[in-house]
């Protein structure tokens, strides 16, 4: 189990660093340790909410995150208010 939850921080790892050296430049790289930690942490769903389901190749998503300073973590869709309550 220890191995697992290794493996997995350590690819969260990896796609930061991966961010910084082959995206293209970066010349002002996130500093933000507590973006980088809720992204190590976090990457699978951005990779689904932002790759997969989203507009992003993931090779943006990995430098926006490395270079940019992250971004919103799946935005929802603008959904239709509700109807008021009916009274019984």
């Amino acid at each position: 189990m220890r191995a697992l939850v290794g493996l997995y921080f350590f690819a969260g790892i990896l796609l930061l660093g991966l961010g910084l050296v082959f995206t293209g430049p970066c010349p002002n790289p996130n500093g933000d340790l507590v973006g980088d930690a809720v992204f190590v942490i976090t990457w699978p769903v951005g990779l689904y909410a932002e790759v997969y389901r989203g507009q992003q190749s993931a090779e943006e998503w990995i430098h926006r995150q490395a270079c940019e300073g992250g971004g919103p973590l799946g935005k929802k869709p603008a959904s239709a208010p509700l109807p008021p309550p009916t009274k019984p």
